[in-house]
């Protein structure tokens, strides 16, 4: 009896789920249509009255068929733009919130936030004393203290401004053409932090010639009198931000090249690179060979065929069969 009960409670369940999960797909399907009806007509784009008259019916489980009808022709027609993506950008503009200025997705809300924050802590770090040229230049084994903790400071605050820049310049791109993919924000993030790692790895931990960048610098510039290394360490700390793909670049050489001095690569056995050589040749002569003799049993079996062939016929022939041999000799 109690295992009746269990089952007959088991069977209650069910139509429950399935009956919110279809008015849960009910829902988001009226909801993302409504918005891509909203975003089509704000861009002038023409849409058919019959489903603007769809969207606007109350609808019903019954006529969730046709709604999806409805929601795949408002989608053909916003294309390249994606239904989640304008909806989460007009529930975004619903909220009126003070920081909608900075745009109508929260993760390049954020992003700005960051990039401003970043900003605003590089200009007040550069007006401390222990932000000059020797300072920037030494190595941060080489200072302590509030030295080390000030410059450290900054070079990251410049790699923050390098990555949420590339971040926003990136997702901008997607934001502008309504593609945006919020299921890839942490993958921004990920490329944030990266870009910090990149920045103090590029400065810090990977020995550059300052002197030899600055005088390239000047050479590519024009500029003359010498140029600032503290400027110059800032810089590279921001382009370490804006791309971390520099930084892993100079580390998989750094890899390769101590590789090569720890297991340097073995010269190839002079008789085995001979004999793979003639084994090559070889079997490019049967093929040659074998294409030949298909060309020659062609024209055999055409002057087999044509009893009657003129003497001019067949020496056109071989004209033809001498000129496809000169061609693959010359390949």
């Amino acid at each position: 009896m109690e295992h009746e009960k269990h089952f007959e409670a088991e069977g209650f369940e069910w139509p429950n789920v399935l009956e919110n999960k279809s008015t849960d797909l009910h829902e988001k399907l009226l909801k993302q249509g409504q918005a891509m009806a909203h975003f089509a007509l704000q861009k002038g784009l023409a849409v058919p009255s019959k489903l603007v008259e769809q969207l606007q019916q109350e609808q019903t489980q019954t006529d969730i068929a046709s709604l999806t009808k409805a929601h795949n022709q408002l989608a053909e027609l916003v294309a390249p733009a994606m239904p989640e993506t304008i909806l989460m950008m007009a529930q975004e503009q619903e909220k009126q919130t003070w920081f909608l200025f900075l745009g109508r997705v929260p993760l390049i809300r954020k992003m700005m936030l960051v990039a401003i924050i970043s900003l605003v802590t590089l200009i007040s770090l550069s007006l401390s004393s222990y932000i000059n040229n020797d300072n920037m230049v030494a190595s941060m084994f080489d200072m302590e203290g509030a030295r080390l903790l000030y410059v450290q400071a900054i070079l990251l605050a410049s790699a923050a401004i390098g990555a949420s820049f590339s971040a926003l310049f990136k997702a901008n791109s997607y934001v502008t053409a309504g593609c945006f993919d919020a299921k890839y924000e942490s993958s921004y993030w990920v490329r944030f932090v990266v870009g910090l790692i990149s920045g103090i790895i590029l400065t810090q931990l990977i020995p550059i010639n300052l002197d030899a960048v600055a005088k390239t610098a000047e050479q590519s510039t024009g500029m003359g009198g010498g140029m600032s290394h503290a400027a110059l360490k800032i810089t590279m700390a921001l382009v370490g931000g804006f791309s971390a793909n520099l930084v892993y670049t100079i580390l998989d050489r750094i890899v390769d090249t101590a590789q090569s001095f720890i297991s340097p690569q073995q010269p190839e056995d002079l008789d085995t690179v001979k004999q793979g050589l003639i084994n090559q040749f070889k079997s490019e002569q049967l093929e040659y060979e074998a294409h030949l003799s298909q060309e020659l049993m062609a024209i055999q079996q055409q002057v087999a065929s044509s009893p009657s062939m003129s003497s001019t016929d067949f020496q056109q022939l071989l004209s033809q069969y001498l000129a496809k041999i000169i061609r693959n000799e010359e390949k």
